[in-house]
């Protein structure tokens, strides 16, 4: 992997065998995800110096407005 590349949770999900909804639930301890599975993509996102990208977030949750 590039040094300058930020590693993403498609990454994650394909080392470990996942879903890419899965890791990120995972990331957000999500109930629904088991303790063991949380622990594996917690690690993983670890030793790949994986962080969440705020920005992405932001957008991605932004609601578009209506207009009248």
């Amino acid at each position: 992997m590039p040094h300058n590349k930020l590693p993403t949770v498609k990454e994650i999900a394909k080392r470990l065998n996942v879903s890419t909804s899965t890791v990120s639930r995972a990331l957000h301890n999500h109930p629904s995800i088991g303790l063991v599975t949380t622990m594996r993509v917690h690690k993983v996102a670890q030793e790949l110096g994986y962080e969440i990208n705020k920005t992405a977030i932001f957008f991605k949750e932004r609601k578009p407005t209506q207009s009248a």
